[in-house]
């Protein structure tokens, strides 16, 4: 399979980069997740609690994550465009809690930051599908990982970029409530895909050599915040 082609590419340099990495980034996930394997289907979606300061983890199933997406019928290649989500968490938070940041170098680990000022960092194991998801402190920092590369939109709309990464940008039309994505590698502003809801975060990572990608959008949904991991081709 191609997707097999390229994790078997991609993690030879992903892996030579992440000796000098920071901390944080030394907690990636490699892009474009490993075949399912014989007990993928068996494993938990969330996994035990490990810290019982952290937020409650509840899995949203994927079926109904997935009606909150369409891509673009206008994309040039189509046909060979995918998206698929791999993984949709919402967060209990404590009565006041806001979540106020989301960031990450990659797509996985994200460091979520809480309005009471502790930070913990999302991770999860990446068979086909995400599981074994958990919540774990981890320090607040200042970094941000903004991607400068975002092509402008296109002049009378009406939209506001709230985050970018790897070369996608996230634009939210705060009048329809929906959120378009952008695809990288464009010189132009090409929608890839639109979330039926509003965004405040973005982070990615591509594979270095085929035109495939992990997506993280955070957002709200139903009141609380989420967390969702998606699967893509441009």
């Amino acid at each position: 399979m191609l997707q097999d082609k390229v994790i078997v590419r991609c993690l030879g340099g992903i892996a030579a980069g992440l000796i000098a990495a920071p901390a944080m980034a030394q907690e990636f996930t490699p892009p474009v997740g490993y075949s399912a394997g014989p007990n993928a289907a068996a494993r938990p979606c969330v996994a035990p609690v490990v810290d019982a300061s952290a937020p409650r983890l509840t899995c949203i199933p994927i079926a109904e994550v997935a009606k909150l997406f369409k891509t673009d019928p206008g994309y040039p290649n189509a046909d060979k465009q995918r998206l698929q989500i791999v993984g949709a968490y919402s967060l209990d938070l404590s009565a006041g809690e806001r979540l106020t940041g989301a960031k990450s170098p990659g797509y996985l680990s994200v460091q979520l930051q809480l309005s009471g000022g502790q930070c913990f960092s999302l991770s999860a194991e990446y068979y086909g599908k995400l599981s074994d998801a958990r919540l774990t402190p981890t320090a607040c920092d200042g970094r941000r990982y903004d991607d400068d590369r975002v092509v402008p939109q296109p002049a009378g709309k009406s939209m506001r970029l709230v985050g970018s990464a790897w070369g996608y940008g996230a634009w939210v039309d705060d009048k329809a409530g929906t959120t378009i994505v952008t695809a990288p590698r464009s010189q132009t502003f090409k929608p890839l895909f639109t979330a039926h809801m509003p965004v405040t975060a973005i982070m990615a990572m591509n594979s270095p050599d085929a035109p495939l990608g992990n997506v993280t959008l955070v957002g709200q949904l139903h009141g609380k915040p989420v967390v969702i991991v998606l699967e893509v081709s441009f």
